[in-house]
């Protein structure tokens, strides 16, 4: 069912016009109650940070599965939670993977258990928030020089890091970790951690309510954003889906985006295999990912599919990146952060040449 079919309990007032990157909601922001005792903190549209969060009240204590980008969301995000939280506090916190956008906020809970795979727990360690600081300061440098893709770059980079601040985050590990699967029982509320990882990235994990059917998938489900691959192999992750059409849940919450439906899972298991199947010919022939990745966006195949009007399309960039990795394909490669900031800046080359690529504010070089 549509978010709009659930009770929306709290959230930002006055209801935003518009989303944290000037798109026009698909929803409104805030806590809705799904199930008995089952919550999301949904944002729209689902972008960059925009990243959607559970709550479960057990009656008495409640569980966390996520935190935000930043402490400040965090803070907000956390009293307007209060509603459930006065009641039952939170005592436990789960991260479903770690990337920044789903655990730099852990700073805030760090005396209670927070429980992660071992992978999710071990690539924290990956990233900084001082190497993301480093990125948004490069970016405002960069979107003042002549044009030339480090100044489409820095506008990239800009707009994507625009809505956050990084300033006061304390990286905080998971200090709960398991493998394969783990059950937490929270007065009497049976919460089952499953371990489907790696994936998106090294880590990932679904929190599973078997008796309210509700599952809270991460980042293994965007829905109307486009899904990246960090890690891979891409078989775990169309697995992992495929996992999701046999459970059969009654709601699912993606990591981004409106509610999940099965129709959803099968068109993100159809992106990637539309991406191998379109991208691999082309690897063999010689072509790098980055221009594989071009063509195939620019192709009219790809226009014609539902995954083409998806948030953030130039991710196929890093998505290609990591299939040509997959199937042995050596590329020249930068050394650790400049890595990713070449991804980023071929990303951002190929989001300027999509006239339709959202959200707008990080393509757009009057902002």
């Amino acid at each position: 069912m549509p978010i709009t079919a659930y009770e929306w309990i709290a959230g930002p007032a006055p209801e935003p016009e518009l989303t944290r990157f000037g798109e026009i909601p698909l929803f409104r922001e805030g806590l809705y109650h799904l199930k008995d005792g089952c919550y999301a903190w949904m944002v729209p549209n689902g972008s960059w940070g925009e990243t959607n969060i559970g709550l479960i009240d057990c009656g008495g204590e409640s569980v966390l599965i996520d935190t935000c980008w930043d402490p400040n969301l965090t803070r907000s995000m956390l009293s307007h939670m209060q509603p459930v939280l006065q009641h039952s506090p939170v005592e436990y916190l789960i991260n479903t993977h770690g990337d920044g956008d789903h655990c730099w906020g852990n700073q805030l809970l760090a005396a209670k258990p927070i429980y992660a795979t071992r992978a999710c727990a071990a690539g924290m360690r990956h990233y900084s928030p001082a190497s993301l600081r480093a990125l948004t300061h490069t970016g405002r440098v960069l979107k003042r020089l002549p044009l030339g893709s480090l100044r489409l770059f820095g506008h990239y980079m800009s707009g994507m890091f625009s809505p956050y601040d990084f300033s006061e985050v304390t990286l905080t590990e998971p200090n709960q970790t398991f493998s394969g699967e783990q059950t937490l029982t929270v007065r009497g509320r049976e919460i089952v951690m499953l371990e489907v990882g790696p994936g998106h990235t090294d880590g990932d994990a679904f929190v599973w309510i078997p008796d309210r059917s509700v599952l809270y998938a991460g980042d293994v489900i965007f829905t109307g954003v486009t899904p990246v691959m960090w890690a891979g192999p891409v078989e775990n992750i169309c697995r992992a889906l495929q996992r999701v059409l046999e459970m059969k849940p009654a709601v699912i919450v993606p990591g981004h985006g409106p509610l999940a439906t099965q129709m959803d899972i099968q068109h993100l298991l159809d992106y990637w295999e539309f991406l191998q199947d379109n991208l691999h010919p082309l690897s063999t022939r010689g072509m790098s990912s980055y221009d594989a990745a071009c063509e195939v966006a620019a192709s009219k195949s790809f226009r014609q599919q539902p995954f083409a009007r998806w948030d953030s399309p130039e991710r196929i960039v890093t998505n290609a990146r990591n299939l040509y990795r997959e199937w042995g394909i050596d590329e020249p490669s930068l050394p650790g952060t400049l890595q990713t900031m070449n991804l980023f800046r071929q990303q951002a080359c190929l989001a300027f040449s999509m006239a339709e690529a959202s959200p707008t504010v990080m393509r757009h070089l009057s902002r």
